[in-house]
């Protein structure tokens, strides 16, 4: 009986001093990665990410990433629009038409996210969730404009109707996004890792996107 208890003390006293050294761990490894790829939506893209992350417990980690995205929209419809002419002794409506081709979008992502790793070796699988604000700038591709395609008017009554609606604004407010993914980490050596990541990314208000990342970490 003594035996016993003296073995289950010992098991128990093992067990404390493991957790105790696993606690020691918690927040105290620090990283940095950079990843870049691409981005698949109605056209490719690209993206760059650097970003820091933090151990919560020894599986789960903390991440805080910038970053830069192109995201390219075909759309592909013809603008039919007005613009009103003023300046010295001119007062005149101009008729122009043209046909918008794609829409460029870069993005600037500030992201928090969460990275879980199902186990800790040579190749280390995860699963990751991230939440973020984009800032958005974009510009137009067009083609086949032309001025005066249905000639100049005196007043805004005198438009043909076909010409009356003034061209179609593309929001300029910045967004929210939302991603999930799968990847893996490999090894390199003790000190620098591969990470290679697949992400589906949800953007309000832009074209949502795969993404297939590949980075260092350090």
């Amino acid at each position: 009986m003594k035996k016993i208890i003296a073995l289950s003390l010992l098991l128990v006293s093992t067990s404390l001093f493991a957790q105790e050294n696993e606690q020691m761990n918690l927040f105290s490894t620090l990283k940095v990665e950079a990843l870049a790829g691409v981005n698949f939506s109605n056209l490719s893209g690209g993206s760059v990410i650097l970003g820091g992350k933090i151990n919560l417990t020894p599986n789960l980690i903390l991440t805080l990433s910038v970053g830069y995205s192109k995201i390219n929209k075909k759309v592909g419809y013809n603008v039919k629009t007005f613009h009103h002419v003023r300046f010295d002794n001119v007062n005149e409506y101009e008729t122009e038409t043209y046909n918008v081709d794609e829409i460029n979008y870069d993005v600037f992502p500030v992201s928090l996210g969460f990275e879980y790793y199902f186990q800790h070796s040579v190749f280390s699988p995860y699963i990751l969730f991230e939440v973020g604000y984009n800032g958005v700038d974009y510009h137009q591709i067009i083609s086949g404009e032309i001025i005066d395609v249905a000639g100049y008017y005196n007043t805004f009554d005198e438009l043909p109707s076909a010409y009356k609606t003034a061209a179609p604004l593309i929001s300029k407010n910045n967004s929210y996004r939302i991603a999930i993914g799968v990847g893996t980490t490999y090894k390199l050596t003790s000190f620098v890792s591969l990470d290679i990541r697949y992400l589906y990314q949800y953007n309000k208000s832009l074209e949502n996107t795969n993404q297939i990342l590949v980075g260092i970490i350090l």
